[in-house]
């Protein structure tokens, strides 16, 4: 049978252990709820869904090639078979998967990122739906309530990618240099943005 000091130290230790667990959860949804934020917070104050926001300078996706050839001439261009709305941008490595492409040349290559065929904009544009997360200020209260614990916020659902994007995957992989940005794009964006200075810097 458990003395009087046990029964309060194992009582201790429960409501303890309660708290821990609620502020975790607390925590926890605090990051859920800012990590589908993030993806779809505007940027430099331009709504990254609305398109017109979002096209600044233009380019074809030819155009965007034949310059990043110049940056680099070891970059390598496949439209996807099964998507010919997008085209890999891969390097020529020795190091890389044998390849045989639609013209029959035989090729190491190593996958680099995705860009749209067509026409691309010069920042990505976020296409957003809808999640339902935990409401943090509901969840954990001592008093009842009779609120739903969820809200509904928008999130990141797919994306159309922009010229620079695929610019700042290149930059941080090493494929590029800002001088070949400078020369063949122009370091400077059509206007404002926040991500690509945060991302360049």
């Amino acid at each position: 049978m458990l003395g009087k000091d046990e029964q309060l130290q194992r009582r201790w230790w429960t409501e303890e252990a309660k708290e821990s667990a609620t502020e975790k959860r607390q925590r926890q949804l605090a990051e859920e709820l800012h990590n589908h934020q993030v993806t779809v917070e505007p940027d430099a104050g331009y709504d990254i869904s609305n398109l017109m926001a979002q096209i600044g300078t233009p380019l074809s996706s030819q155009q965007v090639m034949e310059r990043l050839k110049k940056c680099n001439s070891r970059l390598y261009f496949e439209v996807s078979p099964s998507d010919p709305t997008k085209i890999g941008v891969y390097l020529q490595d020795p190091s890389g998967v044998v390849y045989v492409n639609p013209r029959g040349e035989v090729l190491t290559l190593k996958h680099i990122c995705g860009m749209e065929s067509g026409i691309m904009p010069e920042f990505s544009v976020i296409h957003k739906t809808q999640a339902k997360v935990a409401n943090q200020e509901l969840f954990g209260l001592k008093e009842a309530t009779r609120d739903v614990p969820w809200k509904v916020v928008d999130t990141f659902l797919s994306e159309t990618r922009g010229w620079r994007t695929v610019l700042v995957r290149l930059l941080h992989g090493g494929f590029i240099n800002r001088a070949d940005v400078e020369k063949h794009f122009g370091w400077t964006p059509s206007r404002e943005s926040q991500r690509w200075y945060d991302q360049t810097r």
